[in-house]
């Protein structure tokens, strides 16, 4: 006979979930006395729920495969959310564990808000953000409820599950042979007739099309795809884009690479997407922050195709697509293959590819030049120009987030990952905790603003505690860079609860770091910049390097609206993006105005 917590521990440790991340508590203690005891799950206990929950998801980020988390009942469980809804958005595949009191003690059906101690209905409370959720009233239903919170984790689109155990049930005794498992259904292995004549319409699209752009998502890689998609531009030179959550698929150094296109982006790469006659994208919801706000003109010059295996990504009405299909990326891109062995694809528009990028770059010469600061945008450069291959870069939210996405050239084998679709502060430091503890032989690199630390700044001590080698790189701007910017164009620069002359103050960094026994260095302008960097990369301790930033930096280019002289906020198109552009600019910056000063 065996418990139902050592069995829930030997159940992760079957499906090669090495580490659980946790925060002991009373109404998970049996849960963690077995991982305790536990000789093949190791815990890595946190300082507060919602870094466990952060630290999970950027573990399975980093593993390619779902990872695990422990909480206690109540707000062990409310701590949580934040990092559940972060994994459901981004379809990160996380099992999520929590104690709860004695079954007898709950409120199930009374209509109490309370009744045992530190008790929360937490079921309900994630249902709406889990693709499964149960509280375990029967101890021989264990099995059955894992098996299948684990399949439903993994399959389709990934995404969180949550598993609530009663302290009683936890304790509790179960006889193996009378527990019954989940048995999923088959999946149908062939391609139905009408996905299949929508592959071919696509495929003919290509054929025809003389400035065709793929633009790849998350989905490429959950479905396993990469190497696929990769073999497919390769052999047809094919220009591709990259959503934020697909930053690291492909190196940036490849030929047919054209950017991340959004609403902060390369300028370049916006035009692109506005001068393609066929714009497909595979494994993207395409939320605002690709499209810009305005997203019925985006991609308004070409046929728009989306193909994702979640239909309702697929239906949804922000852009009017003229195709639409849903269907697993991986099968879409394997059938796709077959149907386009003639594509050749116009050397004029791979030409102007090259060319709108190089006449946007995203580091301006002048970013180079300050003397009295550092420059996010040339530090991120330089970050991308000397760190090795085998890294992972994670970031916090604001300025460490949008201007890495921005500047950051990929290498093969290095990660580069942030929640994009939550985005919520404090991510950056315990996802760097799942990142070094997923492989400790990385490189990690943590990118967050001051802002974005205090939020979590506790994990300090977790890095501390198992002599984590993350460098954590804090940009010191003086507060909410974003907010404040936000505040001084669209609110006649009255500022609130964003700075120090607002209501926010941050503490001695070099104090900090020395109290977690760190090293500590300052980058106090670009000058000394790269030897510098050079030293902390090479060193095999945990580094906190201050950058000391313009706190009036700009952020750009970013998609804004205009306003008129009475202050009328005027909408923008997709590629006129602030700083603005005159309209001879975007002009001279179109396809057409391209090739007819190029002909020969």
């Amino acid at each position: 006979m065996i418990t139902v917590a050592d069995y829930v521990v030997d159940f992760l440790s079957k499906k090669k979930i090495k580490h659980i991340f946790t925060v002991s508590g009373g109404g998970s203690i049996f849960l963690c006395d077995s991982l305790k005891r536990s000789k093949s799950v190791k815990y890595i206990s946190c300082h507060h729920e919602q870094a466990v929950a952060f630290a999970a998801e950027s573990y399975a980020r980093e593993t390619n495969r779902i990872s695990g988390a422990i909480v206690t009942t109540g707000p062990g469980g409310t701590n949580a959310i934040t990092g559940v809804a972060s994994c459901w958005i981004d379809s990160i595949p996380t099992i999520f564990i929590s104690g709860q009191v004695f079954l007898n003690q709950t409120i199930q059906n009374t209509g109490l808000r309370q009744l045992g101690v530190q008790e929360i209905d937490i079921i309900s409370l994630v249902k709406p953000i889990t693709k499964y959720s149960k509280m375990i009233d029967d101890v021989n239903s264990i099995k059955f409820h894992l098996e299948k919170a684990y399949h439903e984790a993994i399959s389709g689109r990934p995404g969180p599950v949550w598993i609530d155990i009663p302290a009683n049930i936890q304790s509790s005794f179960i006889e193996l042979q009378k527990i019954k498992g989940f048995s999923p259904k088959k999946q149908i292995t062939r391609i139905p007739k009408n996905v299949d004549k929508k592959i071919t319409k696509i495929a003919k699209l290509l054929l025809n099309s003389k400035k065709p752009l793929l633009h790849l998502g998350q989905g490429v890689r959950l479905s396993g795809s990469v190497q696929k998609f990769e073999s497919l531009i390769n052999k047809f030179s094919i220009p591709f884009a990259l959503t934020w959550n697909a930053s690291d698929l492909i190196a940036s150094s490849n030929k047919n690479y054209v950017g991340r296109p959004g609403a902060f982006a390369e300028r370049g790469s916006n035009f692109i997407v506005q001068n393609c006659d066929v714009f497909l994208s595979i494994g993207s919801r395409l939320p605002f922050m690709v499209t810009g706000y305005n997203s019925k003109d985006f991609a308004r010059n070409a046929y728009r195709v989306t193909v994702d295996i979640d239909i309702s990504e697929v239906n949804k009405k922000t852009i009017d697509f003229d195709l639409r299909l849903a269907c697993d990326a991986k099968t879409f891109i394997e059938n796709l293959s077959k149907k386009v062995a003639k594509l050749k694809v116009s050397q004029n528009w791979l030409n102007y590819c090259n060319f709108i990028r190089k006449k946007y770059p995203i580091v301006l010469g002048h970013f180079k030049k300050s003397k009295n600061y550092v420059n996010s945008y040339y530090f991120i450069e330089c970050l991308s120009k000397f760190l090795p291959s085998n890294s992972t870069v994670v970031t916090d939210m604001g300025l460490s987030f949008v201007g890495t996405h921005q500047a950051f050239k990929i290498k093969k084998n290095q990660n580069l990952y942030t929640n994009s679709g939550h985005a919520p502060m404090g991510w950056g430091l315990p996802a760097s905790v799942g990142a070094s503890i997923a492989n400790t032989k990385k490189n990690i690199i943590c990118l967050t603003g001051d802002g974005g630390l205090q939020m979590n700044i506790q994990e300090l001590a977790t890095i501390m505690h198992h002599k984590l080698p993350i460098k954590i790189f804090i940009f010191n701007n003086g507060g909410y860079l974003t907010i404040r910017q936000t505040q001084e164009l669209g609110f006649k620069n009255r500022i609130m609860g964003s700075d120090s002359n607002s209501g926010l103050s941050f503490p001695n960094y070099k104090k900090i770091a020395q109290a977690h026994k760190f090293k500590y260095c300052r980058f106090s302008n670009n000058s000394e910049m790269k030897s510098k960097l050079n030293t902390v990369l090479k060193s095999k301790e945990t580094v906190i390097c201050e950058l000391l930033m313009d706190n009036s930096q700009e952020q750009m280019p970013k998609a804004i609206n205009r306003r008129d002289e009475s202050g009328k906020s005027i909408p923008t198109t997709f590629e006129d993006m602030y700083p603005f552009l005159n309209k001879k600019d975007i002009e001279e910056s179109t396809f057409e105005h391209y090739i007819n000063k190029h002909k020969k």
